[in-house]
């Protein structure tokens, strides 16, 4: 059978494009580093990469919602902690005030640090963070807890809602705690408030009005206390969620490797035969066309 020049020269054409294709391709793999850079290169293995980059990247993103409840829950912890501190000064001098012995200076400066410290415990339960109040559930535009003068009543005006966080494929957490679960009610501010008109103004209800207030500061106190302990059984929680996360981007991140990681010695070896391969097709072309006939050859 014969084969005319202009047949040999597209043939040969399209076996030097061929081999050109695969040089190209060895060149960007050794490149990126990877064996599949395009979906035409292994359509099955692409989707199974790129399953891979969303369980990575979900991962990814689940360990920062992560870190961002874990720095509010600092600052919860912080305020909460700070709230047990002033608890117990109130109580100190409550007792100190109960005892009747003290004189008329010595009860003022009572009533002055008490004052003091229920203004730093009302500051403490509406805490801005970024703008938005920490204790007041999802209503963040509205302070926790309110104070009516004429009435001298004090209102929760947020709610008692959670905030929630993905922190996995399928948990969420809370990331938020709420003036209301974290001291009851508002009976230690109403409570402090008569004990300090009583150390003012003593009257036949003293020794009750004192009472009740140094039994609401308990209260408040193992509140305070029982918000701290779910508090470090949420840090936990964190924890334990922040580990399975890393353990899975990890196994992710190995099985992408497994799939799509270049073996450099493999590709540099089929980079050679391919370079060889175009070098020997050069010299046949270069060759057939010197040549006025294929016969020439024989």
């Amino acid at each position: 059978m014969r084969v005319a020049d202009s047949q040999f020269n597209i043939m040969l054409n399209l076996a030097m494009m061929k081999n050109n294709g695969e040089i190209n391709k060895v060149v960007e793999q050794m490149s990126s580093g990877n064996v599949i850079n395009h979906l035409s290169d292994d359509p099955s293995k692409m989707v199974k990469l790129e399953g891979l980059d969303k369980i990575i990247s979900a991962n990814q993103q689940y360990q920062s919602n992560i870190d961002s409840v874990h720095s509010k829950y600092e600052e919860y912890e912080t305020y909460m902690t700070t709230l047990n501190d002033i608890s117990l000064e109130v109580n100190d001098l409550l007792l100190q005030g109960k005892n009747g012995t003290l004189d008329v200076e010595s009860s003022k400066g009572i009533v002055t640090e008490l004052e003091l410290l229920r203004e730093q415990a009302l500051d403490i339960v509406n805490k801005k963070s970024d703008g938005t109040y920490l204790f007041s559930g999802t209503a963040v535009d509205k302070p926790s807890l309110t104070y009516d003068e004429a009435t001298g009543e004090y209102t929760f005006s947020g709610n008692n809602n959670h905030r929630e966080t993905k922190v996995n494929e399928t948990e969420l957490v809370q990331s938020n705690f709420t003036a209301e679960e974290m001291i009851g009610d508002a009976s230690f501010f109403t409570s402090l408030d008569a004990a300090i008109e009583e150390l003012k103004n003593p009257t036949n209800n003293f020794d009750v009005t004192m009472t009740t207030a140094l039994d609401t500061g308990e209260t408040f106190r193992t509140n305070v206390n029982a918000s701290i302990s779910v508090l470090g059984s949420n840090y936990s929680s964190l924890e334990r969620l922040q580990q399975n996360n890393s353990d899975v981007e990890l196994f992710a991140t190995k099985v992408q490797t497994d799939v799509n990681a270049l073996d450099y010695a493999e590709a540099s070896m089929r980079l050679n035969m391919s370079l060889s391969t175009m070098q020997a097709m050069q010299t046949t072309y270069m060759t057939v066309n010197n040549n006025p006939s294929l016969f020439d050859l024989m």
